[in-house]
């Protein structure tokens, strides 16, 4: 097997998922519900979220859905919100999240572009918001190809991202790896006939993972032994 090319997610796979993305959703929350406890329990309890440790439960839409797919579910709660304003609002507070690297992630980057391996990234988050994370963490450089669920192309686990990479960069689907650590991630992978690769640096654990994945890892830090073994 030769591998030419992987398309990573971001959160979960570059990114510690609940470290990024837990405290942030709480100050989200707080804002939202405006003082109004009973309000702020409501959302979390909607969006499988626990407010009192900051964490996302392993089944919440906010883990693998988009940023479309929460607004619409928190718009039950929040009849005053027009669709669009919320859309604007959240777009602009995610700006904010830096996220927390996953370990050695600069140096695996390095190694796995001294390989030659074209590098892609595909997310259900927004793509500005993808672009900063990237840039703010200095690593956006190593990505030639950055999608987003608004890039036009669709979301996870829909193929559209992939096809789109595969397109840009003129591979076939065997010669690319997919990594990511949600099954969405996975799933979107399998259909195209990309090798998957899950990692366990988000919410889902070894067992949930290796019932989709062809290949499971602690964490990407392993992908460069990986691509000497493939």
């Amino acid at each position: 097997m030769t591998i030419k090319a992987i398309l990573f997610d971001k959160d979960g796979t570059l990114f510690h998922f609940n470290e990024t993305w837990g405290p942030w959703f709480y100050d989200v929350l707080l804002e939202l519900s405006d003082g109004k406890h009973y309000l702020l329990v409501e959302l979390a309890n909607l969006l499988k979220y626990d407010y009192k440790t900051k964490t996302f439960y392993k089944n919440s839409p906010f883990i693998a859905g988009t940023e479309g797919e929460t607004i619409r579910i928190m718009l039950s709660l929040l009849p005053n919100f027009e669709e669009e304003n919320l859309i604007k609002w959240l777009s602009k507070k995610s700006m904010s999240v830096d996220g927390k690297p996953v370990d050695n992630l600069l140096e695996t980057l390095e190694q796995i572009q001294e390989k030659n391996i074209i590098m892609g990234v595909a997310t259900n988050d927004s793509v500005s918001s993808a672009h900063n994370q990237l840039r703010e963490n200095n690593i956006k450089h190593f990505f030639g190809y950055i999608y987003g669920f608004d890039s036009g192309f669709g979301f996870k686990p829909g193929t559209g991202m992939q096809k789109e990479f595969l397109r840009k960069t003129s591979l076939l689907a065997n010669e690319v790896i997919m990594v990511g650590d949600s099954m969405a991630d996975i799933e979107s992978g399998n259909k195209i006939g990309m090798t998957t690769v899950a990692v366990l640096t988000g919410p889902l654990g070894r067992s949930e993972l290796e019932k989709k994945a062809d290949i499971v890892l602690n964490s990407i830090s392993e992908i460069p032994n990986l691509l000497q073994k493939l």
